[in-house]
């Protein structure tokens, strides 16, 4: 047997002849037809627009259409994407590659779903199901790999992803089946992802991203004869020759993973996210080395963007490279946003990680909601020296809303009207209430905590919801009402 490697090596070397072969031919053409635009240039000084290609949709047998696409992509344009079978628009069959040298590494962990609903509905667990093809796999030491059909005990089961791609079963193997059946996809979008260290150039046309990358690459397994399937997992990334593509919907829109074949419709676009005009990214100074000097941007920075060069990225994003912390202080636009070819990235300055800085940003956009005394109360303990993790720990918790009081053991806290009944001044001779820092007007409502510290209802409400203890002097209200 073959390895998929060695097809799809074959299939890149012949794409990248193609590609010599079409630069030769645009060559030759561009200097052939210089002796005719001059003898032209008198005659007609004008050129006239070049008209759009239409986008089209490919049916299985390669014809084409003028109607739209599915509601998967959007309306067509000259830039709409591109949608065509995965069997359509493709080169001759490929030779028969050699066989492979290298040794098989034995599979860590692979995993394992039934094609369709059939497997389920039988009532026998999965694993049993596939107990006597996978033993048959050891035994006679035969390869997995990652998209492999496997037919047992009456049922077709895919290997969804195995740990590396290509290996043999071993008694260490860790086997997950777990998670919905697998189906063959009726659509499936993809992105072209682009890159900010690749050369600089205009976008191709869509049509040249299916017809010379996404449909070789597909073909290539389908026509392998492996018993090899097209499994793609919806968000997920795959490289395919010299480009990087991104699934970003399909449908069955209910199945995040699922098998490209013949018959499934394919879109493919480039990736229209912005470009960052400038990003601001600062480390936090308790994770930087001190036993050595280092260049933050070339050291850090600039390694942890090449090899995550297709991230997205917004304000208060944070993420760690090689211990080193950092957060995205501020950039233009705010985002999500890539790094692109024009950025300008700054690192200069470096973060003290108070909790403000170390929560990640949609607890961030929550606090942004509360009222400033209560932002207070809650971020009081800066992070020093290393011993933020348990306060940060228990901030998360109460703008999550995991350790305060139920509704019921609010009420049951004392209230009145402030200034009526006799009510001017507090046991503590508060005025203010220190989670808004308003001070108290008549006939405001508020609460009396059995520690005899008073605020605002509404106020004090909020904090309970999310936190047992008064938040001045943290004696345990739920205690105190509850009497245990």
């Amino acid at each position: 047997m073959y390895l998929m490697e060695d097809i799809r090596e074959l299939q890149r070397q012949k794409w990248l002849k193609a590609q010599e072969e079409k630069k030769a031919a645009a060559s030759s053409s561009t200097s052939a037809s210089a002796t005719s635009e001059e003898a032209q240039t008198n005659s007609s000084p004008y050129s006239a627009a070049p008209v759009p290609a239409a986008p089209y949709v490919a049916n299985a047998m390669g014809s084409s259409s003028s109607q739209a696409a599915s509601s998967l992509a959007p309306a067509p344009t000259p830039s709409a994407p591109v949608a065509a079978s995965a069997a359509a628009a493709t080169p001759k069959a490929l030779a028969s590659p050699k066989a492979s040298q290298g040794e098989p590494q034995p599979i860590r962990r692979v995993h394992i779903l039934p094609v369709g609903p059939g497997a389920d509905s039988c009532g026998t667990p999965r694993l049993q199901l596939l107990s006597t093809e996978l033993r048959r796999f050891r035994t006679e030491q035969a390869r997995v790999r990652t998209g492999q059909f496997i037919k047992s005990g009456g049922h077709e089961f895919i290997v969804v992803k195995a740990e590396p791609d290509d290996g043999l079963l071993v008694q260490d193997t860790d086997y997950f089946v777990d998670g919905d059946f697998v189906l063959r996809f009726n659509k499936v979008q993809f992105i072209c992802l682009k890159d900010f260290q690749a050369p600089a150039g205009g976008d191709e046309d869509p049509t040249l991203l299916f017809s010379e990358y996404i449909s070789p690459y597909f073909r290539s397994i389908a026509e392998s004869e492996q018993g090899i399937g097209n499994v793609v997992t919806v968000g997920e990334s795959v490289t395919i020759f010299d480009k990087d593509f991104k699934v970003i919907a399909a449908e069955p829109a209910e199945r995040e993973i699922g098998i490209i074949d013949a018959s499934t419709m394919v879109f493919v676009d480039w990736d229209s996210t912005p470009e960052f005009e400038k990003i601001h990214i600062v480390p936090f100074q308790d994770t930087l080395p001190g036993a050595y000097d280092f260049d933050v941007f070339n050291d850090y920075l600039k390694p942890y963007l090449t090899r995550n060069k297709h991230i997205y990225l917004s304000v208060n994003d944070q993420f760690t490279y090689q211990g080193v912390g950092f957060k995205v202080v501020c950039c233009e636009p705010n985002g999500p946003a890539r790094i692109g070819r024009n950025t300008t990235i700054y690192c200069e300055g470096q973060l003290h990680p108070s909790l403000r800085n170390l929560l990640p940003p949609e607890l961030l956009e929550q606090l942004s909601h509360l009222p400033p005394g209560l932002q207070m109360l809650l971020l009081n303990t800066e992070a020093i020296a290393g011993g933020y993790e348990e306060r940060l720990i228990e901030v998360q918790e109460m703008l999550s809303r995991r350790r305060g009081l139920s509704a019921e053991t609010i009420s049951q806290v004392n209230s009145f009207r402030w200034g009526e009944d006799g009510h001017t001044s507090s046991p503590t001779e508060q005025e203010q209430c220190m989670i808004c820092l308003s001070e108290f007007a008549t006939g405001e409502e508020v609460r009396g905590l059995p520690c005899n510290h008073v605020f605002h209802k509404p106020c004090v409400d909020e904090w309970l919801s999310r936190c047992t203890d008064c938040p001045i002097c943290k004696a345990n209200v739920d205690r105190a009402i509850r009497q245990y």
